[in-house]
């Protein structure tokens, strides 16, 4: 063992005599790393980029100004059946769950408005609004509709709120 801790202390020895030389000529092996990220390139493209990347990668939102990530649906799926119909009863119902706070209403009588239109699918305890569909033979076209459906009830609870707006002020 002692022949082993003599050698360590010989290479220890060795190299910290040739690392004590000249350290204004030391060249560290990251410059290019970090003149590339002073100059704002990245491994994943220039900052630029990124944030282009980041502006097109922004959450999409429906035409009422919705987010899609406040929409949560459900379906419900069974296993395939081997006599007919071939389907179950509800196979194609989906339905959809809405935050009220999540509506980007621009008054307070819009809000008013669309609990007045949407009636009993509102649910005060959870402040959530949910629609179902099984118009259609798909849960696709369901989904759609429910979609479209949002879309509808948002843009006509601002027209009549614009509306009810005007009338108040022509009464007053």
């Amino acid at each position: 063992m002692w022949w082993f801790s003599s050698c360590l202390f010989r290479s220890s020895s060795s190299s910290s005599s040739s690392s004590s030389s000249d350290p204004s000529s030391y060249t560290s092996p990251f410059a290019d790393f970090f003149s590339n990220l002073e100059a704002g390139r990245t491994s994943l493209g220039t900052t630029a980029e990124l944030e282009r990347r980041a502006f097109e990668m922004q959450e999409k939102k429906l035409a009422c100004g919705v987010p899609e990530s406040a929409l949560r649906f459900r379906t419900r799926s069974y296993e395939r059946s081997v006599l007919p119909p071939y389907v179950e009863a509800g196979e194609h119902r989906v339905v959809v769950k809405l935050a009220v706070k999540d509506i980007p209403f621009g008054s307070e009588r819009e809000r008013e408005v669309f609990l007045e239109m949407v009636g009993p699918r509102y649910r005060p305890k959870t402040d959530e609004v949910q629609l179902s569909s099984e118009k259609f033979a798909s849960r696709i076209e369901n989904k759609r509709y429910l979609v479209d459906m949002i879309e509808r009830l948002v843009e006509s609870s601002r027209g009549l709120a614009r509306e009810f707006d005007e009338e108040e002020k022509l009464q007053a």
